[in-house]
């Protein structure tokens, strides 16, 4: 019901079209030898990320929960330079397979992005158990065991390596529901992991983004992306989290530590009630 309103109110109410911009997907050589595992990797942003590393010369490892959707990606990507593992975050007992597995694939690991993420809608006075549960295991506590796996392989593989974490523009607000709650956690996870790591040449950043056109927000397939509530009047594209993803994860960023990155047109940084 809350969907379908919000749909009639783009359709009818909101006069104002942006289609969405289109952004270049930055190709280079940045990533060059470089393999990178994406967790979410099927996800809007996920997609776009290894998009972007694979036009910027790098192989990637992709995770997901569906096989069909997981095998589509890496066709499109070329399966020589993309691949998949089947992986649920919330399942903390399996992430040393996981990982082994993406290892064993393109037989190195050079870059970790940890992109699955949840939203909820439960308003506040009314979050449940299971909503708090679900959000922040998948937000937070996978992130957290999912980046201490990696940093453990990449110390004692001596791989100076890059960790990047998608948190949101919520990462900044008034933490009442477990979604932004979480964010506030990444944003202490990835200044935590980037002190306890940087003296093992690993550098930890994060990105936040604002409102992205996705399905997580079911903006996916919509040729509208007018946000009224954003400074810029707009959501962001995945290609415009991912160009900067290139950077972060790039020799580029090796001098960045610890840093959470706002590509959020204003959300959580000039505005923080949108």
């Amino acid at each position: 019901m809350i969907n379908k309103l919000k749909n009639f109110i783009r359709e009818h109410i909101l006069i104002k079209k942006i289609v969405p911009k289109d952004i270049p997907v930055y190709s280079n050589t940045l990533l060059a030898n470089k393999v990178a595992l994406i967790i979410g990797g099927s996800g809007g942003i996920g997609v776009a990320i290894a998009k972007a590393f694979v036009a910027s010369g790098a192989q990637v490892v992709i995770s997901g929960t569906k096989k069909e959707k997981l095998t589509a990606i890496c066709e499109k990507l070329g399966t020589d330079k993309a691949k998949f593992v089947i992986a649920d975050v919330r399942n903390i007992g399996e992430i040393k397979k996981t990982l082994d597995t993406a290892v064993n694939l393109f037989g190195k690991l050079d870059i970790f992005v940890y992109s699955a993420g949840i939203h909820c809608s439960d308003q506040f006075g009314n979050v449940t158990e299971s909503t708090w549960a679900n959000v922040l295991d998948i937000n937070l506590r996978g992130m957290y065991f999912y980046c201490q796996n990696v940093a453990n392989y990449m110390i004692e593989n001596k791989i100076n390596g890059h960790i990047l974490t998608i948190s949101s523009a919520s990462s900044a607000k008034p933490g009442w529901t477990p979604y932004e709650i979480s964010k506030w956690g990444v944003k202490a996870l990835t200044l935590g992991f980037a002190d306890k790591l940087a003296g093992y040449g690993i550098v930890v950043n994060s990105i936040a983004p604002g409102p992205v056109a996705t399905d997580m927000l079911q903006r996916g397939n919509e040729d509208n992306i007018c946000w009224p509530g954003n400074p810029t009047g707009r959501m962001c594209t995945p290609a415009e989290i991912a160009n900067w993803a290139v950077l972060l994860v790039s020799g580029i960023g090796d001098m960045v530590v610890g840093d959470t990155f706002y590509v959020s047109g204003g959300s959580g940084t000039v505005c923080l009630n949108k």
